[in-house]
């Protein structure tokens, strides 16, 4: 029985978790003792053992019933997104599943021991668990590993998963905590580490939210015009690579670098040119992602000889001065925007990180580097007044107090300070090299400490790996095709019916929350026409079935909003994307902050009087930007198209 329990259990697991299976085979046991034993009811119990200590995880009665208790006991409220730490046999992650019966609701299950599951397969039928579209499984991972393990989860189930982060309630199995609890602490650390880091990912509002799409629609001359990244995709396979980046010790061992440039790929951060510059050294590239004036005030102040012998790897969400304050070659790189899918012009897009650096990161893996050698890479400060190299622009040094800095780990120190900001660059790097397949050393000799890098001084890095030479430029020139008259004439062609299609759609869209606005101002004249002016009073007197109509009738105008046709899904979506996903966080809170259903009624209808308004005018600015688009664009290449007639 036990051996037939086993195999069904494994054979849901290779096909829906392959790598948790593989990952059964070879990880050893630990050093826990599992227990089982047959309970007063026929169903199976589970004991653990360590330090000669016994720990009885689930009844020797009822195990079922203990869990359906533990669960009811523990009082979860809005339980859409449910942590759940530990496993046992799962009878209380079955009793989570019974409590979640919508559709939209999601369990993350953590669990320390892989034998702990193996013990579970071999015991209990638990393919339900299994099979249920519901749970992600997290299951063995080391701690220096858990931030980069849950951001990666938590990235790829997706908004489905995502709109419910600040719905997070957690369930800490009693007992299983006595034996695991640190490393319980030390994971849900990470879960809330990684939940913050994505919804800062989605900005902060909608004129932050429409920079960068301002930016690429005056940019789309340059993106036609120019090559991606995708043409040098394993291009140096094998080959070093280098990041500059400036943070403080990159004063320690720039002058190392000059050694290196003829026998490596060599992307600096738009702020070390400045550096690199005044010790005559010149890297292959530098990358640029930041949306404001002060990149090309950078690009400016450097010598146009210099600027001509670089590549400019940027992100179209760049100013377009920036572009014209660079006479030099350029490729695109383009993040994961939808916004590039509805452009329809493929250059190469990467999962970039939030930093410059972290952007160089990605397109040297993409290159197929390796190793990649991080230098000037702090993600820390000296203190708050030296956040910098001391020839970086004086436009990126940070005006930074005291309770502005945070303690972490140091590569050479016990800890160094950094700040928010700095160490969500950090954590970029470490989920960027969870997924790198090759070895990242980090020679900044000296900041915080990376998970997943070799400690290595500069000097020795080069000498090491930096040794034969490279014609990089040369390769990078060849394998770069920049687009000809006719494939102008075609991305034009083709993008211009895209522009005209996606105007009729955002005008839809302003439409319909017109319509939402029209709703909320009629609500509101109703309350001050029947005096309702007290919450109190409201909840008493105001007619159920009319709260939900009206209610209902706002929800189905915001629903038409967000599924409104192809064009809405990759440009306008985009552009309100962040928008929509922190106001859906803050629709999907409610119940877990006012649990009567009518409050939270009236609390989604305040929400709605800004939703409606918010997303209107981000669109009637969009529908500007594409107006003013189509008009550029059409100046620039649509004698082509005449010569083509």
């Amino acid at each position: 029985m036990k051996a037939n329990v086993y195999a069904r259990n494994m054979k849901v697991l290779r096909r829906r978790m392959p790598v948790l299976a593989k990952a059964m085979e070879m990880i050893p046991p630990s050093g826990c003792e599992y227990i089982v034993e047959e309970a007063k009811d026929g169903s199976m119990t589970l004991a653990i053992k360590r330090d000669d200590k016994v720990y009885q995880v689930h009844s020797k009665y009822n195990p079922q019933r203990e869990a359906t208790q533990q669960i009811e006991n523990s009082k979860l409220i809005n339980p859409k997104l449910l942590l759940v730490l530990g496993l046992g046999l799962g009878y209380h992650l079955r009793a989570c599943l019974e409590q979640l019966k919508e559709k939209n609701h999601f369990i993350v299950l953590i669990e320390k021991d892989v034998d702990a599951l193996r013990v579970a397969l071999e015991t209990v039928d638990m393919t339900d668990l299994l099979e249920s579209e519901k749970i992600r499984w997290v299951v063995g991972v080391p701690e220096e590993e858990g931030y980069a393990v849950l951001n990666d989860m938590i990235k790829n189930a997706g908004i489905a998963l995502q709109l419910f982060l600040k719905t997070l309630q957690v369930f800490d199995h009693p007992v299983i905590d006595k034996v695991h609890g640190n490393y319980h602490k030390h994971m849900l650390k990470c879960f809330r580490e990684a939940a913050h880091a994505i919804i800062f990912n989605y900005g902060n509002c909608p004129e932050d939210s429409m920079i960068g799409v301002e930016n690429i629609m005056k940019n789309l001359a340059t993106i036609i015009r120019n090559p991606g990244v995708k043409d040098l995709y394993g291009a140096f396979k094998g080959k070093p690579g280098i990041i500059v980046s400036t943070g403080p010790s990159l004063d320690k061992n720039i002058r190392e670098l000059k050694r290196a440039v003829g026998n490596c790929v060599m992307i600096a951060a738009d702020s070390a040119l400045k550096s690199l510059l005044k010790h005559d050294i010149v890297p292959h590239a530098a990358v640029s992602l930041e949306r404001i004036m002060h990149v090309a005030t950078m690009f400016k102040e450097l010598p146009d000889d210099y600027k001509k012998q670089i590549y400019l790897a940027a992100c179209p969400v760049i100013r377009r001065e920036s572009y014209e304050a660079w006479p030099g070659p350029t490729f695109m790189v383009y993040r994961a925007f939808a916004h590039f899918d509805w452009i329809n012009m493929p250059k190469g897009t990467l999962q970039v990180g939030p930093s410059c650096s972290n952007m160089a990161f990605k397109i040297l893996e993409a290159l197929g580097c390796d190793p990649i050698i991080l230098v000037g890479q702090d993600c820390a400060f000296k203190s708050a007044e030296k956040t910098h190299a001391d020839d970086a622009p004086s436009v990126t040094n940070l005006k930074l107090k005291e309770k502005d800095l945070i303690k972490v780990k140091g590569n050479y120190e016990e800890f160094v300070y950094t700040n928010q900001i700095y160490d969500l660059f950090r954590r970029g790097f470490v989920t960027d090299l969870a997924q790198y397949r090759g070895t990242c050393i980090n020679s900044t000799e000296g900041g915080a400490y990376i998970e997943g890098t070799t400690l290595m001084p500069l000097k020795e890095s080069i000498d090491k790996y930096c040794t034969r030479p490279i014609a990089t430029l040369d390769l990078i020139k060849k394998h770069l095709r920049y687009p000809t008259d006719g494939d102008i004439t075609r991305e034009w062609r083709n993008f211009r019916k895209i522009i005209l299609e996606t105007r009729k759609e955002v005008e839809g869209v302003i439409d319909y929350c017109d319509k939402g606005e029209k709703l909320v101002r009629d609500f509101e004249e109703r309350l001050e026409r029947e005096s309702f002016s007290q919450i109190e009073d409201f909840l008493a007197r105001f007619p159920d079935a009319d709260l939900d109509k009206i209610h209902g009738e706002m929800t189905m105008a915001r629903s038409k909003i967000i599924t409104f046709g192809k064009y809405f899904a990759l440009y306008l979506m985009h552009i309100v994307q962040m928008i929509i996903v922190k106001f859906e966080m803050d629709f999907n809170e409610l119940p877990t902050l006012c649990q009567d259903p009518k409050r939270c009624k009236l609390q989604g209808i305040k929400l709605m009087k800004r939703w409606f308004p918010t997303i209107g005018d981000v669109c009637r600015l969009s529908l500007k930007l594409l107006v003013d688009a189509f008009e550029d664009l059409d100046k620039e290449f649509g004698h082509l198209l005449e010569k083509r007639i």
